[in-house]
């Protein structure tokens, strides 16, 4: 929440209103860190892993990789995931699953993907959202232990989708996660 267009700052007192901003809207602190630009692509995961960090009997499932392309959203949303794309627009950006990538930076992240499902010992489905810079370098943006689940909007439901799983199967799967790691 809280973060437009107008969030990409380049000079402090820019910075200044933006976080001042934030403080007065929202009553926390702000968070600031650079801006990547590039390509945003997020990756799904589905499953568990047991605590050694060896795949459980049901394993941990890796999506097809999905890209957000921002190209068709109004230029005041600055080719960012706003929230406004989020809610307002959601239908306006294309989504292209599986992403158009090399077959290597697709299994790199991966890889980073995995990494930080384990490594935040995250549970039964998350979601790793990226940036790709303009030399393809991968930025984590964010790690979402609990993403969005709306039918045909959410972008783990999509990845699913693109790998043939209804959002009724991908519920189920969840859930038949979670009951079986809590030995039910």
């Amino acid at each position: 929440m809280g973060i437009t267009g107008k969030s990409i700052v380049s000079e402090e007192g820019a910075l200044r209103k933006q976080v001042s901003k934030i403080i007065a809207n929202y009553h926390e602190a702000a968070l600031a860190e650079r801006f990547i630009s590039g390509r945003e692509v997020t990756v799904g995961l589905l499953g568990n892993e047991e605590p050694s960090g060896r795949a459980s009997g049901r394993g941990l499932h890796v999506f097809p990789i999905l890209e957000v392309d921002f190209s068709p959203c109004p230029p005041e949303e600055a080719g960012i995931y706003t929230s406004r794309v989020k809610t307002e627009l959601y239908n306006v950006p294309r989504y292209l699953c599986p992403a158009p990538l090399e077959e290597g930076q697709a299994e790199e992240l991966k890889r980073l993907a995995v990494a930080a499902f384990r490594v935040l010992d995250c549970l039964d489905m998350c979601r790793v959202d990226f940036r790709l810079d303009p030399q393809g370098q991968p930025w984590i943006l964010e790690v979402n232990p609990l993403p969005g689940l709306s039918p045909g909007v959410s972008d783990l439901v999509m990845m699913a989708e693109a790998d043939g799983m209804s959002h009724t199967e991908l519920v189920n799967a969840i859930f038949n996660h979670a009951r079986r790691r809590y030995g039910l």
